[in-house]
C-alpha cells in the first residue's frame, strides 16, 4: 500500500478536527482580547462611560437632568466568540482496499464475532486536479447585551420627554383657543375696568399670553431654566389686573376670563407641577363662601370654650349659605332677608366679647372672618357692608361686660322691672362705637345723644325704684345688697361713655 493510502476514518476525522480546531483558535483569540481590552491590571473590568439627557416629572415640573451611565467595555465590543451550529463535509475519495480483521482462532465464540471493517483510500487525483473537499458550517455570534441596554436607555430618555411634551402641547392648544376668545371679545366689546382703557387691557392680556407661549417654546427647545422666570412674570402681571370690579364686568367677559385663567393654570401645572399660579379679577361667589367657611372654622378653633359663641358663628355661616343659594336662583329679596339675619346675629356676637373672653387672643382670626364676610356679602348684595361682629377695643369689651352684669342683676333684683333701664344703656353703646373704631373722640352730636339716653336711664331708675323695694321685700332707704352691685356696674358702664361727674348716674340704693 502506498504511503498515500490513508484510512478513511482518519481522512474524515481530520476534516472534523479542523472545524473544532478553528473554534478553539477563535476561543483563544477571544481570551487574549478579553485580557487586553476587558480588564485593568488589577483585575477590574475596564469601564465605558457616557452621559445623556433625561426628562422626568418632578414636583417642580419637568426637569432635564444629565444621566451618567457606566457599562463594562466588554459588553460593547465584539470578541470572536463563535459556536458551530451545523457542519457539513463533502470530499471525493478513491477506495484502495477493504480489510476485515477478525480475532484469534482460539478466542471465545462471542469474541470471534467482533469484526471491524477497515477501509483504505486516497484523495482522488483526476487530470492533475486536486479532489474537492467542501466543509459547510453555520456559526453563531453571541448578542451584545450591553449595547442593547444602551439603546434602551436612550430610547427611554426620548420617549419620556415626548410623553410630557405631548401633554404640554395638548394643554397649550386649549390655552391658545381661550386666549384668542378673550382677547377678541375684549377688542370687539370695548369693556374695561375702572380707570383702565381697552388698549392697556389688551396689552396686559397679550403679555400674559406671551408668558405661557414662551414657556411652552422653552420646554420644546430643551431650555427648562427659562420656564420659572416666565412663570414669575405671569404671577406678577396678574397682580396688575386686580382692578377688575365684579359689579362692572359683564358676566360673559367674566366667564371668558375664568376659562382663560383655568387653561393657563393647566399649562403651568404641566410645566411646573405644584407651583402656585396666580389669577386675576374677583373670585367667584363659591370661592368667597369657601373662604368664609374656612375663616369661621379657624375662629371657632381659637375659642372652643365659648360654646354660645360657637353656636352664633354657625348661624353666621348658615346665613351666608342661604344668601348664596338665593343669589343663584336670582332672588334679591331673599338675599336681603338673609343679610338681615346675618346682621342680627353679628350684633349679638359683638355683645359677647368681654375681657373675660379670649377675644384679644383671637383677634387675627376675627379679622380674617370679618374680611371674608365683607367680601362675600359685597358679591351677594353689591356695595353692602354687614354688621361687624368684633369689638373695637378693650373699652368696648369692658362695656359689654358691664352690660352683661346689668342684665344678670336686673333678673335677680326684680324680673322685667329694670328691662327699660338696660335697654337705654344698650342703645348708648352703638352711638360711641363709630368714634372708637375710627380712633377719634366722639362728636358733639354723639355726646348729646348719649347724654339724652343717660337722662332716660336715670328717669327709669327713679320710676322703678319703689317697685324694686316692694318686689324684694325691703323698706326704707336700704335696698337689697344686689342693688349696690347694680349701681356699681351702672357707674362703670356710663363712666366709659360720658363724664359722670357732670352727668351723674341715678342709683337704686339711696342709702349712700
Amino acid at each position: 500500500m502506498s504511503d498515500d493510502d490513508v484510512p478513511v476514518s482518519a481522512l474524515l476525522g481530520a476534516a472534523y478536527e479542523a472545524v473544532v480546531h478553528g473554534q478553539g483558535l477563535a476561543a483563544r483569540e477571544a481570551i487574549e482580547l478579553v485580557k487586553d481590552l476587558g480588564f485593568e491590571k488589577n483585575g477590574t473590568a475596564k469601564p465605558f462611560r457616557f452621559a445623556y439627557q433625561h426628562t422626568e416629572a418632578t414636583e417642580d415640573g419637568p426637569q432635564v437632568r444629565t444621566v451618567h451611565a457606566t457599562l463594562p467595555l466588554l459588553s460593547l465590543i465584539n470578541p470572536p466568540s463563535i459556536s458551530i451550529d451545523t457542519a457539513k463535509i463533502n470530499m471525493s475519495l478513491h477506495l484502495i482496499s477493504q480489510d476485515i480483521e477478525t480475532g484469534p482462532a482460539d478466542a471465545p465464540a462471542p469474541a470471534a464475532e467482533k469484526t471491524t471493517p477497515k477501509l483504505k483510500g486516497r484523495i482522488v487525483h483526476q487530470r492533475d486536479k486536486n479532489a474537492v473537499m467542501t466543509i459547510e458550517s453555520t456559526l453563531k455570534q453571541r448578542d451584545l447585551l450591553g449595547s442593547s441596554r444602551l439603546s434602551q436607555l436612550l430610547d427611554a430618555a426620548v420617549s419620556d420627554r415626548d410623553s410630557i411634551w405631548y401633554q404640554v402641547l395638548d394643554r397649550a392648544e386649549s390655552f391658545r383657543a381661550a386666549a384668542i376668545a378673550l382677547i377678541d371679545t375684549v377688542a370687539q366689546d370695548g369693556s374695561h375696568g375702572r380707570g383702565v382703557g381697552v388698549r392697556e387691557w389688551l396689552q396686559q392680556l397679550w403679555e400674559l399670553k406671551e408668558a405661557v407661549t414662551d414657556a411652552v417654546s422653552a420646554f420644546r427647545d430643551g431650555l427648562p431654566e427659562k420656564i420659572p422666570p416666565l412663570h414669575q412674570r405671569w404671577n406678577t402681571q396678574c397682580q396688575k389686573l386686580a382692578w377688575i370690579d365684579r359689579h362692572t364686568e359683564p358676566e360673559t367677559m367674566a366667564g371668558l376670563r375664568r376659562v382663560f385663567i383655568a387653561a393657563a393654570r393647566d399649562v403651568w401645572n404641566a410645566l411646573l407641577p405644584g407651583v402656585p399660579v396666580a389669577g386675576f379679577g374677583p373670585p367667584t361667589v363659591e370661592q368667597l363662601r369657601d373662604r368664609f367657611v374656612a375663616a369661621r372654622t379657624a375662629l371657632a378653633a381659637a375659642v372652643p370654650s365659648l360654646t354660645d359663641l360657637l353656636g352664633k358663628l354657625e348661624q353666621l355661616e348658615g346665613a351666608v349659605a342661604q344668601g348664596c343659594i338665593a343669589r343663584q336662583y336670582k332672588q334679591p329679596e331673599a338675599v336681603a332677608g338673609t343679610l338681615d339675619r346675618y346682621n342680627t346675629t353679628a350684633a349679638e356676637i359683638r355683645m359677647m366679647w368681654t375681657p373675660s373672653a379670649p377675644w384679644s387672643d383671637s383677634q387675627a382670626k376675627q379679622n380674617d372672618l370679618a374680611a371674608a364676610a365683607e367680601a362675600v356679602w359685597d358679591a351677594l348684595a353689591p356695595r353692602t357692608v354687614p354688621v361687624d361682629f368684633r369689638v373695637a377695643n378693650e373699652l368696648e369689651a369692658e362695656c359689654n361686660l358691664q352690660l352683661y352684669w346689668l342684665h344678670d342683676k336686673s333678673r335677680k333684683i326684680a324680673r322685667d322691672i329694670l328691662r327699660g333701664a338696660v335697654g337705654y344703656a344698650q342703645s348708648a353703646l352703638p352711638l360711641i362705637r363709630p368714634a372708637w373704631e375710627a380712633g377719634q373722640p366722639a362728636t358733639e352730636q354723639q355726646m348729646q345723644k348719649i347724654s339724652q339716653l343717660l337722662e332716660d336711664f336715670n328717669a327709669e331708675i327713679v320710676r322703678v325704684r319703689p317697685k324694686t323695694r316692694v318686689s324684694t321685700g325691703f323698706s326704707g332707704s336700704v335696698l337689697h345688697p344686689l342693688a349696690r352691685t347694680w349701681d356699681r356696674h351702672a357707674d362703670k358702664f356710663w363712666g366709659h361713655l360720658i363724664d359722670t361727674g357732670s352727668h351723674p348716674v341715678a342709683h337704686l340704693d339711696m342709702s349712700k
